[in-house]
Parts: structure tokens; sequence; C-alpha cells
């Protein structure tokens, strides 16, 4: 006769530290990464229907007459790239795509306010307007603190694929979620309107 196994199921499963899952985490990685692909599709999608704007946009950050037309349109392409990974190929692959193209971004901005002053060319959403350095920056953190949620606690796969869409008592906090995202960009985009008004 065998040796019964010890209570509660293996050796094996005995030693090994199981993952919790916490339900409220989870809807809040699957909003962050709703919004961060919505975002990037949308920057993506704007810059497509008014490349005008987006290239007068980049020419005003004195990347050079080489790089220009690289930029213009490496970026949109690699933006679109983020939306689709983060939708159908991995969450956490496409928020580390997005931090490090964030990261690019701000590097930019910070460059071209050396050269340039606190009121910068913005094209990232098409239509070509100009903003304080600032105003820029501090959306560029709002998509990197998405980018973060999703990258500690998002799904490995894609949210199209893997992620459970938010029910029952997870509705509010996913309700609020979205909210504070949406009033958070609103914010940001009054804001540079209104420095973009009072400086003219």
């Amino acid at each position: 006769m065998g040796k019964p196994g010890p209570p509660g199921g293996s050796a094996s499963s005995m030693g090994r530290p199981r993952k919790i899952r916490l339900p409220m985490l989870d809807t809040l990685a699957f909003v962050a990464a709703v919004s961060l692909a919505a975002m990037f599709a949308w920057a993506a999608a704007a810059k497509a229907v008014w490349p005008a704007g987006w290239r007068g946009a980049v020419s005003g950050f004195g990347l050079g007459r080489r790089a220009e037309p690289f930029v213009s349109v490496a970026v949109p392409v690699v933006e679109l790239a983020v939306a689709l990974t983060i939708l159908w190929g991995g969450a956490r692959a496409g928020a580390a795509l997005a931090l490090a193209l964030l990261a690019a971004f701000s590097a930019a901005v910070v460059r071209a306010r050396s050269l340039q002053g606190d009121r910068l060319p913005c094209g990232c959403f098409g239509r070509a307007t100009v903003r304080d350095y600032r105003t820029m920056l501090t959306r560029n953190a709002v998509g990197g603190g998405l980018a973060a949620v999703v990258l500690l606690a998002g799904a490995r796969n894609g949210i199209a694929e893997a992620a459970r869409a938010p029910s029952g008592p997870e509705l509010l906090p996913a309700a609020l979620t979205c909210l504070g995202t949406v009033l958070a960009g609103w914010a940001l985009w009054r804001a540079g309107g209104l420095r973009g008004s009072g400086r003219r």
C-alpha cells in the first residue's frame, strides 16, 4: 500500500506559494489597459487623419531634416503597435512598449524646451497646436501611470483574448476609474488651451 499524501494536496503543491489575485486589482488593470490602448489608437488615427499638422509639429522640435520624415512615419506606426499589442498580443508587452515611447516623447520635450522655451508645438493627437511643456510632460506621466498599472498587474495575453470585463460589484470602481481617466485627460487638454490663450 502506498503512503497517504499530506492533507490539502501534494507535497509539491504544499511547498509552492500560491498566487492570490484580487478582483479589484484585476478590474483596475483591465480599465487601465483599455484606456492606454484607446489613447494610443486615438493618437495614431489622428496623425493619419491630420498628417500636415503632425508633420508641422515634428518640424518644430528641431530634429533635423533627415530625422523628421522618419519620425513622422515611425511614431504613429509604433503607437498603433502599442494599441494592437495590448489588445491581441500581450497587455504587459504593450505597456512596456508604451512606457518606452512615452519616455522618448518626454526626452524630446525636455530637449526642445531647452532650445525653444516653454511653449512647444504639439501634434500628438493630429492637429498642431502650441502647449506649455509642463502640460505635455504631465500628460505623458498620466499615460506612464496607466502603463505601470498594466505592467505590474495586467494580463500576459491581450485583453481582447484573456481579460475579463468588469461585472457585478466591480462595475462601480471600473466606472469611477474610467471617469477619472476621462476627467484627467479633459483637465490637461483644458489647461493647455487656457495657457495658450493667455499667452497670445
